[in-house]
C-alpha cells in the first residue's frame, strides 16, 4: 500500500463508507492518515463517580449495575425510546441513557466489571449520554470532524485499517539530516501517534514531526511564489493627488493608521512591479476606506479594479458604498442576480464603462471579460486561496493585488501564512465606537438571557443575533444547539419577529432574509456563521452566540464584531455547556479584552496557531493542517529550516525541493485558511 491508493483499496472500506469520507475531503490514503483528530479523549485512567463534571467526557469503573429500563417518552409529539442503567463504583451511582436506541439493550452487560465511557450531563441528575461499554481502559481515543453517514466508532476503525495497512512499509519523506538536525521522530511513528498515541507524550512528538514537516513544504511554496512575482513586470501607477482626491470624497477624516496604509499602497502601487499587500485590521477598524482608495488609484489612471466579496450580501453592501462615492461607474455582479442583470454588467465590464467592480465569486469565472484590470481586491483573504487570487489576477495584465483579513495575525506567524505578501496592520479604531460588554452566561441563566434581550428589543427599538455552530442536529455529532433548534425554541418562547438564515439556503433567499434585517423588519435573527463577515447592521446592538467551545477564538472575535457599529451601548453573551478549563479560558480572553490584536497574541502563546485560527480540518489542507497541530516555535524552526534547503548547494537537498515543488505546487492553489 501507498499514501496515494484509493480509500476503497482499505480493507473495511467499501463504497458507502468512501462516500461518507469524500463529503470530508478524503479521497486517498494520505487524507485519511494525515487528518488530523480535533482532539483525544484521554480514557487511559477511571474517573470517580462522584468527581465527574457537567460537559465532560469520561471513563467510569463498573463496580455494580442494575437491570436496564426501557421507558417510551413523548418527545416533540414523536413517540420514542429511552434505554437506561444504573452503574456505581465506590463513590457513588450513575444513570446511563441511550435515546432512540433500542437495540442497545443487547451490548448492556449483566454482570459488573469493565467501564463504560461517555459524556457527562448533569442538568437532570448525574447522566451519562450515549455511553460505551468496554473491558479494558481504551487508552488515549481521537475526536475527528464527521459528517452524516459516518460517526467517531466507524472513523475510528477505517483510521485504524490504514494505518494497519502502512505500518510495515512507511515511507520516510523528510532528508536524513533534516530529521536529525531538529531531532523529529519517524513518519511511521508520527502518524500512528498522532490518532492512538501511547501518552500525551508520544502525541506532543508525533504533532511536532509532522507541523514541522508540513510547514518546511508550505514555506517552499511560497518562497517559490514570491521569487517569481519579484521577477514579474506591473503596472506603474500616476499617484499624485490621489489621496488627497480621495480624502475629500469620504464623510469623515482618516484615522492616522488608514492614512499610512493609504501611503503604503501608493507606493506600492506607484512601482512598475505587481503590489501583493495584506492590510490586517481588526473588525471595525476601516480597511474597506483602504480598498476604495486602492480602486480609486486605478480608476484615476484609467483602469478597472474588482474587489471580490466571500458573500453576496458582503458585495451588495460594499456596492452600495461604491455607488454612493462614484456613481455609475461602479457595478455589482453576484450569481443571485437575474440574468438579465448580470448580461448588463457583463457588457459593462467588458466594455470598460465600469471602473468599479464588486462582486463574489462570479468574477473569475469564465464569462467574465475585463477591459483594462489594474488591480484586484480579495476581502477576508481567509475565505480565498491562492487559486482564486490567481485566477482573478490572470483576467489582467499582472494587475496589482490586496488583501483585506479581519483576522488579526501575530507577525511570525503571518510570515508563515503570507509569505508571498508584504504586510501592513491597521491597528486604530475610528472615532466614536464603543467596546462590546461581553459577558458569560451560564447554562441555567440561557432563559432569563433570552427575556433580557427581548426586553431590550422592545424597550430600546434595537436588533440582536443568535449564532449556532451547526444548522440542524445530528446524531453523529455530539451537540444539540443547531439553529434549526434554536430557531424553533425562540419562535415558541418570544414575542419578537424572528427569522432564521444559514449557508444551506439558496442565495436569493438569505439575501432577502438579511435585507430584511438591514431595513429593520426583522427583530432577531438566528444565524450560522454565514453572518461572520462583514455584515454592517448599525442597529443590530446584542449578539447571543450558543456552544461558545465550537468556535475558534478568532472566529468568536469575528463574530463579536457584527454589533458594536454604532455609537449605542452593544453586548455579545456567549453560552457553553463545556466547563472545560480550555472553554472557561478562552471566554476570559474574550470578556476581558476587545483588542483582536491582543487576542491573537495571547492566544498563540496559550494555545498555539490553530487555536487562533478557529480551524477545523476537512481533508486536503494539508498545510493548514500543520498549523492546527502545533506550537510557533516548531513552525518557526521549519520556517527557517526551508530557507536553509532553498538555498543549500547541497545536490540531494536541492532534488528535494524541487521534487516538494513538483508534488505540491498544484495543492497550493487549494490553500485557504479557515
Amino acid at each position: 500500500m501507498n499514501f496515494d491508493d484509493k480509500l476503497t483499496d482499505i480493507k473495511g472500506i467499501g463504497p458507502k463508507r468512501a462516500e461518507a469520507l469524500a463529503r470530508l475531503g478524503l479521497f486517498s490514503m494520505r487524507d485519511l492518515v494525515f487528518l488530523s483528530p480535533r482532539e483525544h479523549y484521554d480514557l487511559r485512567e477511571p474517573k470517580p463517580i462522584s468527581e465527574l463534571s457537567h460537559g465532560e467526557y469520561s471513563l467510569v469503573r463498573i463496580d455494580d449495575i442494575e437491570k436496564p429500563k426501557v421507558a417510551y417518552p413523548s418527545i416533540g409529539g414523536r413517540r420514542t425510546s429511552l434505554v437506561s442503567v444504573n452503574v456505581s463504583d465506590d463513590t457513588g451511582r450513575l444513570r446511563c441513557s441511550w435515546f432512540n436506541q433500542p437495540y442497545i439493550r443487547t451490548s448492556i452487560p449483566a454482570e459488573p466489571g469493565g467501564y463504560i465511557h461517555g459524556r457527562v450531563d448533569m442538568t437532570k441528575g448525574k447522566v451519562m449520554v450515549n455511553g460505551n461499554f468496554c473491558q479494558t481502559p481504551p487508552g488515549m481515543l481521537p475526536v475527528y470532524p464527521l459528517t452524516k453517514g459516518i460517526g467517531q466508532a466507524s472513523m475510528r476503525s477505517c483510521v485504524k485499517a490504514a494505518l494497519k495497512d502502512i505500518a510495515d512499509g512507511c515511507p520516510e519523506t523528510l532528508p536524513d539530516r533534516v530529521r536529525l538536525d531538529h531531532g523529529l521522530c519517524q513518519l511511521g511513528y508520527a502518524l500512528e501517534n498522532l490518532h492512538f498515541p501511547i501518552s500525551p507524550e508520544a502525541l506532543n512528538i508525533a504533532k511536532r514531526r509532522l507541523s514541522f514537516e508540513n510547514t518546511l513544504y508550505f514555506t517552499i511554496l511560497l518562497e517559490s511564489l514570491r521569487v517569481r512575482s519579484l521577477h514579474s513586470e506591473g503596472i506603474a501607477f500616476d499617484i499624485k493627488g490621489t489621496s488627497e482626491g480621495f480624502a475629500s470624497l469620504l464623510p469623515f477624516r482618516p484615522t492616522a493608521g488608514q492614512q499610512r496604509i493609504m501611503d503604503e499602497i501608493a507606493a506600492d502601487m506607484a512601482k512598475p512591479k505587481p503590489m501583493n499587500r495584506l492590510i490586517q485590521g481588526d473588525v471595525g477598524s476601516g480597511k474597506t476606506a483602504l480598498a476604495f482608495y486602492a480602486m480609486y488609484v486605478a480608476a484615476k489612471n484609467g483602469r478597472q479594479a474588482a474587489l471580490m466579496a466571500p458573500t453576496a450580501i458582503l458585495a451588495e453592501q460594499h456596492y452600495a458604498k461604491l455607488n454612493k462615492l462614484f456613481g455609475d461607474k461602479a457595478v455589482l455582479l453576484t450569481g443571485s442576480m437575474k440574468k438579465a442583470e448580470q448580461r448588463t454588467a457583463l457588457e459593462m465590464i467588458k466594455s470598460g464603462k465600469a471602473s468599479y467592480i464588486v462582486g463574489t465569486h462570479s468574477l473569475i469565472e469564465g464569462g467574465v471579460e475585463f477591459a483594462d484590470l489594474g488591480i484586484v481586491i480579495t476581502d477576508e483573504q481567509h475565505r480565498f486561496g491562492v487559486r482564486q487570487r490567481a485566477v482573478l489576477g490572470s483576467k489582467g495584465e499582472s494587475p496589482d493585488v490586496l488583501i483585506m483579513s479581519a483576522t488579526p495575525i501575530p507577525r511570525t506567524l503571518s510570515l508563515i501564512l503570507y509569505g508571498d505578501l508584504d504586510v501592513s496592520k491597521l491597528t486604530d479604531m475610528p472615532a466614536g465606537r464603543k467596546p462590546v460588554a461581553t459577558r458569560y452566561v451560564p447554562p441555567e441563566k440561557r432563559a432569563d438571557m433570552y427575556r433580557y434581550i427581548e426586553k431590550q428589543i422592545k424597550e430600546r427599538g434595537i436588533q440582536a443575533f443568535v449564532v449556532c455552530p451547526m444548522i440542524e442536529d445530528s446524531e453523529d455529532i455530539d451537540i444539540a444547539c443547531s439553529a434549526e433548534a434554536v430557531f424553533k425554541d425562540l419562535s415558541e418562547k418570544l414575542d419578537l419577529r424572528i427569522e432564521l438564515i444559514h449557508g444551506r439556503m439558496k442565495a436569493d433567499k438569505r439575501d432577502e432574509i438579511m435585507k430584511r434585517f438591514r431595513d429593520g423588519e426583522t427583530d432577531l435573527l438566528v444565524s450560522t456563521t454565514v453572518i461572520e463577515v462583514g455584515v454592517d447592521v448599525p442597529n443590530a446592538c446584542i449578539m447571543a452566540v450558543e456552544a461558545t467551545d465550537r468556535f475558534g477564538l478568532a472566529q468568536l472575535h469575528q463574530l463579536r464584531g457584527r454589533v458594536g457599529r454604532s455609537s449605542m451601548e452593544s453586548y455579545c453573551f456567549l453560552l457553553s455547556e463545556n466547563r472545560s478549563d480550555t472553554v472557561a479560558e478562552r471566554i476570559k480572553t474574550l470578556v476581558s479584552s476587545g483588542n483582536g490584536f491582543e487576542i491573537a497574541e495571547k492566544d498563540l502563546m496559550t494555545r498555539g496557531p490553530g487555536e487562533l485560527l478557529g480551524m477545523r480540518q476537512h481533508g486536503g489542507s494539508q498545510f493548514m493542517d500543520a498549523l492546527a497541530l502545533s506550537d510557533m516555535e516548531t513552525l518557526s524552526e521549519a520556517r527557517n529550516a526551508a530557507m536553509e534547503l532553498i538555498k543549500s548547494p547541497d545536490p540531494d537537498e536541492r532534488a528535494f525541493v524541487r521534487s516538494v515543488l513538483e508534488r505540491y505546487s498544484k495543492q497550493l492553489e487549494n490553500i485557504a485558511i479557515n
